[in-house]
């Protein structure tokens, strides 16, 4: 991707209350990878990215990296190369795997609530269903706060709780398409003792810096 420098060069005009933001959509891009549309503090900076796409295309091209959006959903994600992918165990790519379906059943639910949500003990017994594994209770709260590190679901505040609410972030639909979903749905077979790393072109989660 070639640098826009006159997309670059409007930088320089923004008013310090827009720089302002510049910056801190910036950091959230590169600690949390996704800005959200409605999510708490999100929606002034989900806003102004997307009056200002180009300039931040242009700015983040200068990395080689991506910006990806989605305005119907209502997320925003950069996407650099392999060297900034989250490297997921198995287990983590199987839950992502799981809430990426979940939430494709629950977006359709008619409901007043901004996001889909779902108890935590859905998520469990999805995931027995799938891979035919329990989770044991200090791995099923690493699980959920390493994804929720992501911003791709929203935990309670003791994530063992069975009967705690987990809130499925549109997100998910950008870190993992349908053709990501069947391969790891086809890998769910085979043994594998190490770490798998979800493809870049498939998954767009970042490591927090």
């Amino acid at each position: 991707m070639r640098t826009d420098s006159s997309e670059l060069a409007l930088i320089g005009d923004l008013t310090d209350g827009e720089f302002d933001l510049f910056r801190s959509a910036i950091r959230l891009f590169l600690s949390r990878t996704f800005i959200i549309r409605g999510f708490e503090s999100d929606e002034r900076l989900y806003d102004f990215v997307i009056r200002n796409i180009r300039m931040f295309e242009s700015w983040f091209s200068c990395a080689d990296i991506e910006l990806k959006r989605d305005e119907g959903l209502g997320v925003i994600c950069c996407r650099g190369g392999h060297e900034l992918r989250a490297r997921l165990s198995r287990e983590e790519t199987c839950a992502l795997l799981v809430f990426r379906l979940l939430y494709e059943e629950k977006r359709t639910e008619i409901s007043l609530a901004r996001y889909p949500s779902i108890l935590v003990l859905d998520f469990v017994q999805k995931y027995r269903a799938l891979t035919d594994r329990d989770i044991a209770k200090t791995r099923l709260i690493e699980l959920l706060r390493r994804l929720a590190s992501f911003r791709l679901v929203g935990i309670p505040p003791d994530p063992a709780d069975l009967e705690g609410v987990l809130v499925l972030y549109p997100s998910l639909a950008l870190a993992l398409d349908w053709a990501g979903i069947d391969e790891i749905l086809a890998g769910l077979g085979k043994d594998s003792d190490g770490t798998d790393t979800v493809d870049p072109d498939e998954a767009d989660v970042e490591e927090e810096s």
